[in-house]
């Protein structure tokens, strides 16, 4: 061996070759996934036929980084920034996540406020804590979205953001919301977890505050299962979210340099979204507007086919042509008449329901967010409450926003769904007529 020249002065190479060798997802995963589809037990048999008749099934790479294929995650951000009309897209694997790498993105932390609503799931405020910063309720207004003169009144001098909350598929009330932030020199973070594809004013919701998250689990309108998304057209506050997103990588232009201003290099955590969602996701954004044409066909039929009456009236929508069109809600004039609506509605095959009852618990309503009304922590430092003097801490409580608890407990939700037809549509409106002709005399 010692009279052997090496490889690198001209010698034969001890390893001529390795491989190929199967990728590490192949034929039985793929089947695995194709159990996840209701075929026909034929139209199985015969999937699984060819699948197996394969001589060789390369499996994808699964991983959006470093990936020999172009990446599906990628095509997806792309196909997210040019619906929104925004310069960056990152693609995360929640919208929680979404709201996380866009406050610390905006430098969010210890001993700063972000205003929130009282109605919006948990994650919105949630985030904020996690952040460690501390979480101002404010009540919503009619169209169960921030209301701007609530959120005006809660500024202080350590707001450092203002979370306005898209919910249930419509739009708040985005101009008077960008005038007081424009005013008061803070951003402003769209949670569009319920809303994506909507519009306020010809723009798309996500695109029109400094930040926009979005939600793609599978009760959403547009959907990859699990994942979500951040919009800006911030390059800075881009690159800082991906850093957060997976910071042990550190994606920059220049990921190796040295950081171009203060704040591009920071510890963060990974919420990256993976190849299979980014995948069902592209589909699902090319599809966006198709699919809200019919959501507001559907909705549109059935609200203009209830008969008025006594003490009914609708949420208020801040755009008609924004709404996503996802549901119908109507509110009686007593949280009891409610109740009874909803159940004399789904005794008539209405698919309705309430949205707050006192009695059942729903993390979408601030009542039940004993984390923070509690001002409970995750480690002894007793972060986020302990960075603010105590008594100049917010001041919870169940009752804290008292129109926002009226509105939902004398909320009926209709759930509207895009593939209804013309006869759903008005069998639906001939159950409300039926129900509300009694009960609103």
């Amino acid at each position: 061996m010692d009279e052997e020249r090496l490889a690198i002065d001209g010698g034969e190479k001890s390893v001529p070759r390795l491989g190929p060798f199967p990728t590490k997802i192949g034929r039985q995963e793929l089947l695995a996934l194709i159990d996840l589809w209701e075929f026909s037990p034929q139209g199985r048999a015969r999937v699984r036929e060819i699948i197996k008749a394969e001589p060789e099934v390369q499996g994808p790479h699964l991983f959006r980084y470093y990936n020999p294929r172009p990446s599906a995650v990628a095509a997806a951000e792309k196909a997210m920034a040019e619906l929104l009309g925004v310069r960056y897209c990152l693609g995360v694997n929640s919208c929680t996540s979404a709201l996380m790498a866009s406050y610390r993105a905006l430098g969010i932390g210890a001993g700063d406020e972000v205003i929130v609503p009282a109605y919006t799931f948990f994650a919105t405020a949630s985030t904020v804590a996690a952040s460690n910063a501390v979480p101002v309720i404010v009540e919503v207004d009619d169209s169960l979205t921030i209301d701007p003169e609530a959120t005006q009144k809660a500024i202080t001098a350590r707001t450092k953001a203002m979370a306005v909350v898209h919910m249930r598929g419509a739009p708040a009330q985005m101009d008077a919301i960008m005038d007081l932030a424009d005013r008061k020199g803070l951003p402003v973070v769209e949670d569009v977890a319920q809303s994506g594809g909507g519009s306020f004013g010809g723009k798309r919701l996500g695109s029109i505050g400094t930040m926009g998250c979005f939600s793609f689990d599978y009760y959403k309108i547009v959907v990859s299962g699990e994942g979500g998304f951040v919009a800006t057209d911030d390059e800075f506050l881009y690159t800082r979210a991906q850093s957060w997103h997976d910071t042990a990588a550190c994606w920059r232009p220049d990921r190796f340099a040295s950081e171009r201003r203060e704040g591009e290099l920071f510890c963060g955590e990974n919420y990256r979204m993976g190849e299979l969602a980014g995948a069902v996701a592209g589909v699902q954004i090319s599809n966006t507007d198709e699919m809200l044409a019919r959501y507001r066909r559907a909705k549109r039929r059935v609200k203009e086919a209830i008969e008025p009456r006594p003490g009914l009236s609708f949420r208020r929508i801040t755009d008609d042509e924004g709404d996503t069109g996802i549901c119908l809600v109507m509110f009686m004039p007593e949280a009891d008449t409610a109740k009874r609506a909803i159940t004399a509605l789904q005794a008539e095959g209405v698919p309705a329901g309430g949205i707050y009852d006192s009695k059942v618990r729903d993390w979408h309503i601030y009542k039940y967010w004993e984390h923070i009304l509690e001002k409970k922590t995750v480690a002894a430092d007793g972060l986020p409450w302990s960075a603010i003097p105590e008594n100049e801490l917010p001041d919870y409580s169940e009752n804290m926003c008292p129109r926002t608890l009226d509105l939902l407990a004398r909320s009926v939700h209709v759930e509207i769904e895009q593939h209804y037809s013309d006869e759903d549509c008005e069998a639906i409106a001939r159950g409300i007529n039926k129900v509300l002709c009694v009960l609103l005399k």
